[in-house]
Formats: C-alpha cells, sequence, structure tokens
C-alpha cells in the first residue's frame, strides 16, 4: 500500500460567540476589580488558608501598607492584634464555610503600630461552580 499524502481534511468550528462570551466576561471582571479597588471603603479578600488575596487603594491607604506587602501573608497572623486573632478567625473561616458575618468591630493595626477599628462585612467568595 502507498501511504503518500494526497490532501488535508480541516474541521472548523465557529466559535464567534465563545468569543464574544469570553470577551465579556474579561470586561465584567475588569469592571469589578476597577470597583474594588477605587471603592471608598477597605476591602481585603483572603483564600482558602486565610492569605491576603486582595487589598485595595482604601485598605492601603489606611493601613499604610501596600497591596504587595500584604499580598500572600496570612491576615489573621501578621495583621490583626493577638488579643482579636481568633474572634477574626473565626469570622473568616465561618465566611469560608459559608456563613457570612455582618457589622463584626476588630482592630487592624498600621503600618506604623497605629491601631484603627474596622466594622467588617465577611461574605463568602465563590468560584463559578457556586
Amino acid at each position: 500500500v502507498d501511504w503518500r499524502v494526497v490532501g488535508v481534511i480541516g474541521v472548523g468550528q465557529d466559535i464567534t460567540d465563545r468569543k464574544r462570551a469570553e470577551k465579556e466576561k474579561a470586561r465584567v471582571a475588569q469592571e469589578l476589580q476597577t470597583f474594588i479597588d477605587t471603592a471608598n471603603a477597605p476591602i481585603f479578600g483572603i483564600d482558602a488558608q486565610g492569605r491576603v488575596n486582595e487589598w485595595n487603594n482604601v485598605a492601603a491607604e489606611i493601613t499604610h501598607f501596600t497591596r504587595e506587602e500584604v499580598m500572600g501573608q496570612d491576615l489573621v497572623e501578621v495583621y490583626i492584634s493577638e488579643e482579636f486573632r481568633m474572634s477574626v478567625k473565626t469570622v473568616l473561616v465561618n465566611a469560608l464555610g459559608g456563613l457570612g458575618t455582618a457589622n463584626f468591630e476588630f482592630p487592624l493595626y498600621t503600618k506604623d503600630k497605629r491601631r484603627v477599628d474596622v466594622l467588617l462585612n465577611a461574605t463568602p467568595r465563590r468560584d463559578a461552580t457556586g
């Protein structure tokens, strides 16, 4: 048998709608990030291990810790005073478990060791699967 190439078969698929949806998803994500960054309240986020993964401009302004300084740090262990670590950790663990908390007061200490009283609303952050 002679297996010489005599041509090519190509299979294409119209991905116009998918590309449009991807662009819209990216636009909404950027819009939400801008909202977080420019909100007039401190906004921070943590991952499932309690490491900072969100730190907006106001959080940086009131604490004097830049976004770069806090990203990846353990929020409770590094930025919460020892007397409040357990209660703050409980609120955050509850939120990670799906149970939000509203109007929880705790002190956050700034880079220059000043106390800033914060009113926290901790809300679960969910992935695309819900």
